[in-house]
């Protein structure tokens, strides 16, 4: 239950920083600075905020890094593979890499986005399990590596969403 706590208030606070990160950048970097040790007081953690990405990472080494095009942190589960056709916007990763939740955005279409992800995850040794789709969204899941994944594309205006969340089993 505090893994979820800890979670939800990571979330939450990234959210809030998401909102203010360019307004933030703006301030200057004394405000900037105040506002990354407030957060991180907080969390028990250290925030970043740069150029309107933001990076918590909490004591327990969990990290979120929002953006309009950040990286995978280093502690991404080798055995879940990354998507290489979109922006990374954003990404948690427990800090033993247990638990994954990611969001890329990309031009492809949401089928396009799910069978391209469905491959690479088929190749490095996943099966999949359940499947639907209806009205521009899929839904998958797939297990194999010692991770349930669930992968989920949908259609926001013409722009596709792949939401991968993978959990060790």
């Amino acid at each position: 239950m505090r893994r979820l706590a800890r979670t939800v208030s990571l979330s939450l606070l990234a959210g809030v920083l998401a909102v203010g990160a360019a307004s933030l950048t703006a301030c200057g970097s004394a405000v900037e600075n105040a506002v990354e040790e407030a957060a991180g007081n907080a969390l028990g953690g250290d925030v970043s905020i740069d150029e309107g990405e933001i990076a918590v990472t909490d004591e327990e080494g969990n990290e979120m890094l929002m953006g309009e095009d950040v990286a995978v942190p280093d502690n991404w589960p080798s055995e879940v593979p990354i998507y290489d056709n979109g922006r990374l916007i954003s990404v948690m990763v427990a800090g033993d890499g247990s638990s994954v939740n990611a969001v890329w955005q990309t031009d492809a279409t949401t089928e396009e986005a799910a069978a391209a992800y469905g491959a690479a995850l088929e190749s490095s040794g996943f099966t999949v399990g359940d499947t639907s789709a209806m009205s521009g969204m899929t839904n998958a899941t797939y297990e194999g590596n010692g991770y349930t994944v669930t992968v989920t594309t949908l259609d926001a205006e013409g722009t596709a969403t792949l939401m991968v969340n993978a959990e060790k089993a």
